[in-house]
Order: C-alpha cells, then structure tokens, then sequence
C-alpha cells in the first residue's frame, strides 16, 4: 500500500499566502490606492494623500517585517497608522478607512482547486492555520467562508491578532495548545524559508516547503523535510 509523506502526521498547518491563496499583497507603483479608497467612501483626503500613506505604512512595516527584533512584537497596520507621520493627525475614521484600503489590496483569492484539496486533505488529517499577515483578519475569513473552508480548520491564527509574527515560535505554540497533540505527530506547510520552515523548526515541528522559486536554501536556513512546487503535490506523495 501506498505511504505519502503526511501519513505519519495527525495534523496538518498550513501558512496562507503563496500556499493556498494568491495575488496576495499588491503594492507597487501600479497600485490605485485612491480608487480603493474611493470605493469604499473616502472623500477626504486627496489622491496624491492615499498613496503617500498607503506607501509609506508598506514601507515601514516591510521594514520590520525583515527585522528579527520585530519578530515577538510586530504591530499590525491600524496601530502602525496611529504613529505613521502621514496618517497619526487623521481622524479615527480615516485612519479605519485607510486600513481597510490596506487590507483590500492584502488580501488574495484561494482558487477552486486549492479549497478542493483542503478538503481532500481534511479526509485524513485535522488542519489548522498559521499565518503572517498584516491587516486584520476579517478579509481573509470573509475568503475562507467564500470558498467553504473556514469550518475545516481546527485552529486558525492570524498573526495580527497577536502583534507578532512567524518564525516567532510563540505564535506556533498557540496553534499547538489549541490542538493538544504531540509535537512529533504535527508537519507545517509553507512558502517561507525564512519564516515558516525556520518558525516551524524553533517550535520543534517538522516542515514541507513549497519551493515558489523566490527563496534559495543555503546553510544558514533551516533544511526541510520535505520540498514540493505546490500544495496539492503534498496529497499525493
């Protein structure tokens, strides 16, 4: 009889972005963030205003996104707005707007395909979710519930709720507590060398990599156990 790879485990986590949710995170030049802001009411401040702002609060957050000493204290975008030279003297009502202006142009679509093989994955395992994301989670729960997989989650946590970020290996402790299984019988999916396999290392958990061909393993990044180009190979090896 056929063994695949996740057949020793229990449970499965499962990072988001780039592992079953796509055209995350666009933030570049092309970006019309004032017809986001637009769309959602905004009319007080100026187009030229909205894409300072929105580029500024990605530029300083990418900033302590790479930064090890922001691991454990990480703070999401609303507070991030609150201190922000561009948006601090704003009306609360504005700042909440601009977040959201964020948010939308965070979050990503997970595709048929891929909620088919959570489900497929759900037949032999409990799953769970650990994610690195910067906005509140409202969006991307909205997403979940779009595509029918919310509910096949044990555990789901959204660094944002934590002000702290993966390789933070207290963020993983969290999914872990919830779950009450042994670590050993636990694997972690995700895009990340940097941090998911070296998150999922530091908490004592055995990790798959989805190789995006962005990152490179060299001897200062964790190894992991196993290495595939998309999450739906992992239901098949």
């Amino acid at each position: 009889m056929h063994t695949r790879f996740i057949d020793q485990f229990d449970v499965v986590l499962l990072d988001v972005s780039h592992t079953f949710m796509f055209g995350v995170d666009r933030f570049s030049d092309t970006e019309d963030y004032s017809a986001t802001y637009r769309q959602i009411g905004g009319n007080l401040l100026s187009n030229g205003d909205v894409c300072r702002t929105i580029t500024a609060l990605f530029d300083s957050m990418l900033a302590d996104y790479e930064d090890p000493n922001c691991y454990d204290s990480f703070a999401p975008v609303f507070s991030c707005l609150k201190v922000l030279p561009e948006s601090k003297n704003l009306p609360a009502g504005e700042i909440q707007l601009l977040a959201q202006v964020f948010a939308m142009h965070e979050v990503g679509t997970i595709p048929a395909a891929y909620a088919k093989a959570l489900h497929r994955l759900h037949e032999t395992h409990r799953l769970g979710v650990i994610s690195n994301i910067w906005s509140s989670n409202d969006l991307y729960l909205c997403e979940f519930e779009r595509v029918g997989i919310r509910n096949l989650f044990d555990v789901i946590i959204f660094s944002s709720d934590y002000s702290c970020i993966k390789p933070s290996p207290y963020i993983f402790a969290k999914a872990i507590e919830v779950l009450d299984v042994d670590r050993s019988k636990i694997v972690f999916v995700g895009d990340s060398l940097k941090h998911d396999i070296a998150g999922a290392k530091a908490a004592g958990l055995l990790s798959v990599w989805i190789n995006t061909g962005i990152d490179q393993i060299d001897e200062s990044i964790s190894i992991p156990e196993l290495i595939i180009k998309d999450l739906r190979d992992l239901i098949e090896r």
